[in-house]
């Protein structure tokens, strides 16, 4: 029964198109900017930040106490912020100041055991940090407080990490678009008459805007990498199983939901995703990753792909962002001296069907309906017009839920074959470069009728590490990017391409700001 998806595809190709310069329309003159920045503290990545607290030339305290006055800079305009907790966190790098003074440790016995000691953190209300919200935009968990830290928080934070708050997302983390009915909408820094992305749109936007260094996002069909590619910035979604997913919320009870969902980073500068991955993943998994292990670009084999253009269901790629994908391939040939392969992937032809089928086939999908599609109809319906407790980007994700399982089908083998073909092709020196989403941040509540997210699930449904990189700026201003892909357990593949882009793109640059 694919025709049935395919035609409402196209569908929602036709009304994207319809209503775009209505949107656009609407939002004008709407557009606020950023105050400039008033630190060049703001400018450090996290890795020298850490050394330069480690060798006292600079106290965790200040760091904290420049970000705090940050994030209230920017928040008003921004709504990324669900909870913060200033106060404990100045208190604990005061804290980080007074140990330095006192430890007998060497400055290399503090770098293993404690990397990320004294530098601020902001992280995705699912990941759960202990007496901050839980409440993951659904208004019956309104007040509800996490009651320990998540377990990738608690090892960000036994490695030193300082968090400062918990971010947006939108209602149970089930959209690209930030928006929830407690928190409301969160802009994007670049044109807050758009939105930051979702699910980690709080954790995008606030790096976006300068007032978060490393933000701790979750990701199950583009969750970080989006938010990451809408805002400027780096997103990498880990190989499955690799950060430790206990304490995120929602998360259901298949045991598959651990191949699709993953905790991943978002940051500013490439360098630190080494830092912050050693960091969630522990010692162990650490270790069988390398990631601090040279990558020898000149024997890497690049795969790319402009658009996935053969499925006529899908919206066209932005010229500027295939260009984009062209321009980072012949970068690492030309530069670096990587092998390129011009390889067409007809394999792709149906990747948002199979990859689909995959996700939304996993048993005991979180549902605040509890399985009432008589109420979902009512709900969906009322979602439309406003009416619903429940927001349309939910009762929408729950609408493909339903039309997956009981119209398209299972195509779970297909999907296994596709990842034995991909891993077969890319083994362990090999990536693929392609969008991480068809067009740049577009204006809020247009999300349900962009359908480009077959670039992000591919990652998700093969169980492959990904990671979003920033390109520079559309003719509007507004950031765009590329991914890259590797086989299970070469993230360090992704990240060594993220870091050689970086330097050729220029990486994070900061939004506008007033006069």
């Amino acid at each position: 029964m694919e025709i049935i998806l395919s035609i409402l595809f196209l569908l929602m190709r036709f009304f994207d198109f319809l209503t775009t310069p209505i949107f656009k329309y609407r939002s004008k003159g709407a557009r606020k900017f950023l105050p400039p920045l008033k630190s060049d503290l703001l400018r450090i990545s996290a890795t020298e930040l850490a050394k330069k607290i480690r060798n006292k030339e600079i106290s965790s305290e200040e760091i904290c106490q420049v970000y705090i006055d940050r994030i209230k800079e920017v928040n008003p305009i921004l709504n990324a912020v669900v909870e913060e907790r200033f106060r404990y966190a100045m208190r604990e790098a005061k804290n980080v100041d007074g140990y330095l003074k006192t430890t007998s440790l060497s400055i290399r016995e503090l770098e293993k055991i404690k990397p990320l000691l004294g530098v601020p953190i902001t992280v995705k209300e699912c990941c759960s940090v202990k007496d901050l919200s839980l409440c993951v935009g659904l208004q019956s968990r309104k007040g509800f407080k996490a009651e320990t830290d998540g377990e990738a928080v608690a090892k960000i934070r036994s490695s030193g990490g300082i968090v400062l708050l918990v971010s947006a997302a939108p209602e149970m983390a089930m959209a690209w678009e930030c928006y929830n009915h407690v928190n409301g909408y969160t802009n994007n820094p670049y044109d807050t008459t758009c939105t930051s992305g979702g699910s980690s749109g709080g954790e995008g936007a606030l790096l976006g805007a300068c007032a978060s260094l490393i933000g701790i996002g979750s990701d199950i069909a583009g969750s970080v990498r989006l938010p990451a590619a809408f805002n400027g910035v780096f997103g990498h979604k880990p190989t499955p199983r690799t950060v430790p997913l206990k304490g995120h919320f929602p998360i259901g009870h298949d045991e598959k939901y651990y191949d699709f969902l993953v905790i991943g980073p978002l940051v500013r500068y490439a360098c630190d995703f080494k830092l912050i991955m050693n960091a969630m993943c522990g010692s162990r998994i650490g270790s069988e990753l390398n990631l601090y292990e040279h990558v020898d670009l000149s024997k890497l084999n690049v795969f790319y792909l402009e658009s996935l253009n053969f499925n006529v269901t899908l919206p066209r790629v932005s010229k500027e962002i295939q260009a984009a994908v062209r321009d980072s391939v012949s970068h690492l040939k030309s530069h670096c001296g990587a092998k390129v392969h011009d390889y067409k992937f007809d394999e792709f032809k149906n990747v948002s069907v199979v990859c689909g089928s995959s996700i939304f086939s996993l048993k005991d999908i979180p549902n605040v309906l509890k399985g009432e599609n008589s109420l979902f109809i009512v709900e969906l319906t009322k979602s439309l017009f406003g009416r619903s407790k429940f927001t349309h980007n939910l009762m929408v994700f729950y609408f493909f839920e339903l039309l997956f399982k009981y119209v398209v089908g299972d195509y779970s083998q297909d999907n296994a074959k596709l990842k034995t073909f991909i891993v077969e092709k890319l083994k362990d020196n090999g990536v693929i470069i392609l969008p991480t989403f068809h067009e740049p941040a577009h204006k809020h509540n247009q999300a349900i009728l962009k359908n480009g997210y077959a670039y992000m699930i591919i990652a998700n449904a093969l169980g492959l590490p990904a990671t979003s990189i920033p390109c520079g700026f559309d003719k509007d201003g507004m950031p765009i990017g590329v991914q890259v892909i590797a086989a299970p357990y070469q993230d360090r593949l992704c990240i060594a391409v993220a870091e050689e882009l970086e330097r050729h793109f220029g990486g994070w640059i900061p939004p506008p700001e007033n006069d």
